[in-house]
């Protein structure tokens, strides 16, 4: 075989491996930045499976960091930029990963293991065997990399990291303090909150959930403290976890889903997740929330993730002067991200979800609900779209400022000049 023609086969190889493994970690970066409370979420799974503890700040700044390097990690090596120092990050990154993978997928300490998030979940098998061919194809670039040219030359490629970092660290602050831009779960803004399932008044459903290696079922209105992994909920006849409704559990152990869904009145949902001394930084505000939102005709109602004796220690702290009803942790977070959470919804339907702190701090003396009207859902799609085009624009612009040498030169040689 000719030289120029193994060349040109080991130039395509090398783009195709690019190309393979840049897009999969674009992808998976972008997911995890996108929704960092999921991949927390997942993290902590992981953490629990091992009985190993770490403070959530540090676990939430861990998974914002690996989101950006992977991310910026895809583009570098999708483009070619810094093609030694790329080569050895992703070998580095998936000399942790496939091993990890292989213990996953071999001892299944979860269900998923949460690589792109909610955006495409894939068995852990599937996913060791996605890190075999991805790694092989990074031994194959650690070879040859260096020897194919990208699109970027080399004195602006620290403008494509820059850029690259900023995108996703964006998407993932947003996602974090108020809500994530782009919604994968089946609770969007447009859709049913509640479909009225009756799980809790079924005796033979219940969540499962598991402790040092140990495994017991609980119903509804029994779910354990926080130090318990949620491991499996009820499936409808689809087999989809909570895909048929949120069940609603009150004080008597009744499920008023369908009651809460079968309303053409506004309410107004704060969702607690968990039982934690978080959410007496913004008792005193949701306390004027319910008295805003009794004054303008709004139904408010507080959703906890927790029963029995961590609910009635909740109570004691916030003496709350509105209703409660009690719902499944893991359920909750599939509509809201966050400690605790506002959600709007207007005959049922969801209008908007935020995290208390991103919420206007003062609200009017009025008898009106325009305030909550106004107030916008981060996940209807046009900031992230906006974000997305500030983005491919900035990189459109780095490339035009790499190839501005050339076009002077083209542009000497049209003109005749010397």
């Amino acid at each position: 075989m000719k030289l120029s023609t193994r060349l040109r086969i080991r130039c395509a190889l090398v783009w195709i491996a690019r190309i393979a493994v840049g897009t999969t970690f674009i992808i998976s970066g972008w997911a995890k930045a996108i929704d960092p409370w999921g991949f927390v979420i997942k993290v902590g799974e992981y953490l629990s499976a091992w009985d190993f503890a770490l403070p959530h700040e540090a676990v939430a700044a861990a998974c914002v960091t690996l989101a950006c390097v992977e991310f910026i990690t895809g583009i570098l090596l999708l483009s070619g930029a810094l093609k030694r120092t790329t080569a050895i990050v992703a070998a580095a990154m998936m000399a942790f990963m496939l091993p990890l993978t292989l213990y996953i997928a071999v001892a299944d300490p979860v269900p998923d293991c949460g690589c792109f998030g909610d955006l495409w979940i894939i068995s852990n098998w599937a996913t060791f065997a996605k890190n075999v061919v991805i790694s092989a194809f990074i031994i194959y670039l650690l070879v040859y990399n260096r020897y194919v040219r990208g699109i970027f030359p080399a004195a602006i490629q620290w403008l494509v990291v820059a850029v690259s970092a900023a995108f996703p660290l964006t998407l993932a602050l947003i996602g974090y303090q108020i809500q994530p831009l782009v919604d994968f779960r089946q609770y969007k803004t447009g859709t049913v909150m509640f479909a009225g399932t009756d799980i809790a008044d079924t005796p033979d459903e219940y969540f499962v959930y598991e402790k040092d290696g140990e495994r017991r079922q609980f119903t509804l209105d029994e779910l354990p403290d926080s130090t318990w992994t949620f491991v499996e909920a009820p499936q409808d006849e689809t087999g989809d976890r909570f895909g048929g409704g949120i069940s609603v559990v009150d004080a008597d152990g009744y499920d008023i889903a369908s009651d809460l869904a079968d309303t053409d009145a506004k309410q107004l949902y704060l969702i607690v997740p968990d039982p934690n001394m978080h959410y007496l930084i913004y008792a005193h505000y949701v306390q004027r929330m319910a008295e805003y939102a009794r004054r303008t005709g709004v139904d408010f109602i507080a959703l906890l993730g927790f029963g029995g004796q961590y609910a009635e220690r909740w109570k004691d702290w916030v003496r709350p002067d509105f209703d409660i009803y009690t719902a499944d942790a893991t359920a909750l977070k599939q509509i809201v991200r966050g400690r605790e959470a506002l959600v709007y919804a207007d005959g049922g339907i969801i209008k908007w979800k935020r995290t208390l702190r991103s919420l206007p701090q003062s609200l009017p003396d009025s008898t009106s609900a325009d305030t909550l009207d106004i107030i916008s859902a981060p996940d209807d799609g046009r900031l992230h779209g906006t974000l997305l085009i500030i983005y491919l624009a900035s990189m459109l612009t780095i490339y035009l400022l790499g190839q501005s040498p050339k076009a002077l030169r083209f542009f000497i040689r049209l003109t005749g000049h010397k």
